[in-house]
């Protein structure tokens, strides 16, 4: 924590000062956050700005070709504080997880792509416990629909992939060779590709930065309409696209090394996503909504969410036994405790070059790359889903994102200009969050500002669609919104009744009946 507070040349003078001072002040991790952690004006200032990596943060910073130790610290200094992120550095996926990477190879190859015909529902796939593969040649949007799968993952595959060029070829190679100087946004950097590349062929960090960019020019090259022009069957009829300009970040191309990735996460604003390797393979963790992750910690509204900082320290902690242990238990039938197209417990996967993974809105997930992978997922919401959506909107209006205050405005302005809304709530509200004038220069998204919770996504998502002619989508929401808030408010009384009446000693409602812990 002292020696984070030094700049590059104090750190690097404090390494000599003694061998103990040496172990801690070349610890790369300083060196990274010392890069990460400030604005790229001010890296150059501070004199910490690079062009070319060289193995690790501080020979980066430094312009030093130092890539391993040069003073010998063994027997004199032992810490875990250097020793696990050291460890965690080392962490082979592929080996770790062979047995089950043997498995989902032989699933794919050997049992192959079902009919989507023959799997009724999500609890007629025969491997518990594992995410379905489905032949998309055989995939309706009937299927989608009717057969639950709505509400559960799936891998959509075809064997004739290889063949038809179903997928895009944006592989690391064709990325390079087209935009290798263009800048991409890895988290909290923007670097050039070739420069990300070559930190991704070298690094030692615990946790390598993961390529995650919707705004590059190479993804205006790539996706000139915003949209890939052939997404799944499921995703063709996309009821976000009603917001137009002021909608958020929504396409994604993804690259990372291996060992890199994401931890537990929900996709924003009550969204579904599909996601299709281009090039490698990824490993996939899921849990229903109502299932809490191993190892998380989740608020009571789930506006906060706390894990172990990276995979590896989460998969070498046990949470990885105990998602597993979760996953082979659904052998039994009473996991099938939700009926018709329930089966809804913790399932695992693997997703290989030009699978696709479908993400169903409110389901916890967390991906690894088992090797150096590229992919592009994109955020929708399906008609279907529209009553989810609204209820998140409704009800949770502070965790909506990606919204930004300026475009939103602009587009809010120019419908109220060219629709003649029916005079309801829902227009009072617009035209007075358009008469709050300071929101029209923000140009950050929701959730970084203050007022975000002012901001009426959910009476503007009802009026776009109307306008659109989606009056029969709009009813089936509302329906679907009415049915969730009943559920909801049920709930939440039933929870409060029954703490009551296990707590004694406040002379709390009593039940006919014992309520124990069993």
């Amino acid at each position: 924590m002292v020696l984070s507070l030094l700049n590059k040349d104090d750190l690097a003078n404090a390494s000599r000062v003694s061998k103990f001072w040496y172990a801690y002040a070349t610890f790369d991790e300083l060196w990274r956050k010392m890069y990460t952690s400030v604005i790229p004006e001010r890296r150059q200032e501070l004199g910490i700005e690079f062009s070319q990596w060289r193995g690790t943060w501080r020979s980066s910073i430094l312009n030093s070709k130092e890539n391993k130790p040069v003073v010998d610290c063994s027997g004199v200094v032992y810490s875990d504080t250097l020793f696990t992120p050291y460890s965690n550095s080392c962490i082979d996926y592929k080996e770790l997880f062979r047995d089950l990477i043997q498995e989902q190879e032989n699933l794919r190859d050997i049992d192959g792509y079902w009919d989507a015909s023959l799997l009724d529902s999500p609890n007629k796939f025969p491997y518990r416990g594992r995410i379905a593969r489905i032949e998309e040649s055989t995939f309706t949007y009937k299927n989608f629909v009717d057969n639950h799968w709505t509400d559960h993952p799936f891998i959509l595959g075809s064997k004739q992939n290889g063949t038809n060029r179903r997928w895009p070829e944006w592989t690391t190679k064709y990325l390079l060779e087209r935009f290798p100087d263009v800048k991409f946004r890895q988290e909290s950097v923007l670097w050039e590709l070739a420069l990300y590349e070559s930190y991704a062929l070298q690094n030692q960090d615990e946790s390598p930065l993961y390529l995650f960019d919707c705004r590059s020019d190479a993804m205006k090259a790539l996706l000139p309409t915003g949209y890939y022009e052939n997404p799944p069957i499921f995703a063709k009829e996309d009821l976000f696209k009603v917001f137009e300009e002021c909608r958020p970040d929504h396409s994604w191309l993804i690259a990372g090394p291996a060992r890199s990735g994401s931890t537990f996460h929900k996709d924003p604003n009550s969204t579904d996503a599909w996601n299709v390797v281009l090039e490698g393979s990824k490993l996939w963790v899921m849990l229903p909504p109502e299932m809490k992750p191993p190892g998380v910690f989740v608020s009571e509204d789930e506006s906060e969410v706390m894990s172990p900082e990276g995979l590896a320290e989460w998969v070498k902690s046990g949470f990885w036994n105990d998602s597993i242990q979760l996953s082979d238990e659904a052998n039994l039938d009473s996991n099938d405790k939700y009926g018709s197209g329930g089966f809804r417990t913790c399932v695992v996967g693997i997703t290989f070059k030009n699978e696709c993974m479908y993400v169903p809105s409110g389901w916890w997930h967390s991906v690894i790359n088992l090797e150096d992978s590229v992919a592009f997922t994109a955020n929708f919401v399906p008609p279907c889903k529209v009553g989810q959506v609204l209820n998140f909107m409704k009800n949770k209006p502070a965790q909506v994102s990606g919204f930004r205050h300026d475009l939103f405005q602009e587009k809010l302005s120019n419908f109220m200009k060219t629709q003649d809304i029916e005079d309801s709530d829902n227009k009072t509200i617009l035209e007075k969050y358009l008469s709050m004038e300071e929101l029209k220069k923000l140009d950050e998204d929701v959730g970084e500002l203050k007022g975000t919770g002012c901001m009426p996504v959910y009476e503007a998502f009802i009026e776009l669609l109307l306008a659109k002619g989606m009056d029969d989508i709009v009813a089936n929401g509302f329906g679907e919104l009415k049915t969730a808030e009943v559920k909801q408010k049920t709930s939440q009384v039933w929870e409060r009744l029954t703490k009551d009446a296990k707590s004694e000693e406040k002379g709390g409602f009593s039940f006919g009946f014992d309520l124990d812990d069993e």
